[in-house]
């Protein structure tokens, strides 16, 4: 090989050796700094809804209580900010502001519950209040109905004669609520300041239903029966509560005492009745 021919040689070598070292991505023994990413947006909070998401419906309700069917289908709104469910007592009807889905699962479940109630039967209850006394030879005054009911009761309690206070007659329906208040006469109690004071006193039939498990139809009640008897105290007269409160189970046409209380030397007995009214 010629002398020419090696310089050229030589400089081809060196050419491509500079060439490949100039390629390279990293020189050794040099740290490199990564590139930080491009910092992202937050992340939306779970609860954002955007407005364009919701949608409102205004329903009728023909048959049952607005504000109780609100409560049966509140559950089915999405829960988001802003989705909510009222109700109008005088329209009867419920707005509703939410996604699509959920105001057709809202619409479903009122197709299924806005219907006709089934027809409930009357219930009548008959109320005696009777006061009792323990002096024999006192004249007794109370329905004849209620004989069999007396004669139990002397058997039972130390009292020997009895005198109606009040009747009444109530008529309702399952599901509804009894209430009645009076004031008594005073003759009737001994311990009666004078002159008289008025004797107040009411009772209340909650939570009225009807069991027809066994057969024949059984009424059942919550009774509560209160009375403000006056009493002489010191050179005042002061007002003293007493009554009871009882679960009662009723069958028809037969009489039970509910309760009764003392009142000084007398005491005070209540037999209620019932029938099922066709």
């Amino acid at each position: 090989m010629s002398l020419r021919n090696r310089i050229a040689t030589a400089g081809l070598i060196g050419l491509s050796f500079v060439t490949t070292s100039t390629l390279t991505p990293m020189a050794f023994g040099q740290d490199q700094t990564p590139t930080a990413a491009p910092s992202q947006p937050p992340a939306k909070a779970p609860e954002y809804v955007e407005d364009k998401g919701f949608k409102g419906r205004v329903f009728e309700i023909k048959y049952r209580d607005p504000y109780g069917l609100l409560q049966v289908i509140r559950p089915l709104g999405s829960g988001f900010k802003g989705a909510m469910v009222s109700f109008d007592k005088q329209f009867k009807t419920l707005t509703v502001r939410d996604f699509p889905e959920n105001i057709a699962a809202i619409e479903e479940a009122i197709k299924r519950l806005d219907i006709p109630e089934a027809p409930r039967p009357g219930i009548e209850f008959s109320v005696h209040i009777l006061i009792a006394t323990s002096s024999p030879g006192e004249p007794e005054d109370f329905p004849a109905e209620l004989a069999d009911v007396v004669k139990q009761l002397k058997t039972a309690l130390k009292y020997k004669s009895y005198t109606l206070m009040t009747s009444a007659i109530h008529r309702t329906k399952e599901g509804a609520g009894i209430n009645n208040s009076g004031v008594a006469e005073s003759k009737l109690f001994a311990s009666v300041p004078t002159p008289p004071q008025p004797i107040f006193y009411d009772y209340n039939l909650d939570s009225i239903s009807i069991e027809t498990a066994s057969g024949a139809p059984v009424i059942q009640t919550d009774f509560r029966f209160g009375m403000r008897v006056p009493l002489n105290v010191g050179t005042s007269i002061q007002y003293q509560n007493v009554g009871f409160r009882s679960p009662v189970s009723l069958r028809q046409g037969e009489r039970v005492v509910v309760g009764s209380t003392t009142m000084g030397d007398k005491g005070l007995v209540v037999v209620v009745s019932t029938k099922v009214l066709k």
